[in-house]
């Protein structure tokens, strides 16, 4: 399994989906199908790749702006 991670521009402060799959365009469907779902219908893919590894962090946020 992988992560798969988009970044795009969202509606304003940009967008980000993360998903976990075994293939790139299962990956895919699943962000176009998240990114429909928030109204962002033409917001361009632009998705990384990692491979998934025992007793690791996949998302860090402090919130401190």
């Amino acid at each position: 399994m992988k992560i798969y991670i988009h970044e795009g521009k969202g509606h304003y402060i940009g967008s980000c989906v993360i998903v976990v799959s075994d293939n790139l365009e299962n990956a895919k469907g699943l962000i176009r199908q998240s990114l429909y779902g928030m109204g962002l219908l033409d917001e361009e893919l632009s998705i990384t790749e990692k491979e998934i590894k025992n007793d690791t962090i996949v998302l860090e946020q402090s919130g401190d702006y």
